[in-house]
């Protein structure tokens, strides 16, 4: 300290208080303030972590894709074929009716 700065004792006991809880209350909400964007940030980056686990786990392929969709194709082809051929008959029965009454 120089001669000519003022010393804190000049200043009354009650103001010298309301200073340092209003140091230490803007440093933890700047330590809140930190811990929540660490906390958003590990959030947001343990969901990307379990979104890829999930695609790789159910990603909704076969293992061999070659073999399978050859296969499909086949089948899909073959029914295809099936229904074209099918000509639909009509039915006969009896009309329902049923009135809104209670």
């Amino acid at each position: 300290m120089t001669p000519n700065t003022p010393r804190r004792r000049d200043l009354p006991e009650a103001e010298i208080v309301a200073q340092r809880s209003a140091v230490a209350r803007d440093a933890g909400l700047m330590r809140i303030g930190a811990l929540t964007r660490w906390l958003m940030a590990g959030a947001a980056g343990l969901t990307g972590a379990l979104a890829l686990v999930a695609a790789g786990s159910f990603h909704g392929h076969s293992v061999n894709p070659s073999s399978s969709s050859a296969a499909t194709a086949a089948a899909n082809q073959a029914a295809a074929i099936q229904s074209q051929t099918q000509v639909p008959q009509p039915t006969v029965s009896a009309p329902v009716v049923v009135s809104g009454g209670s």
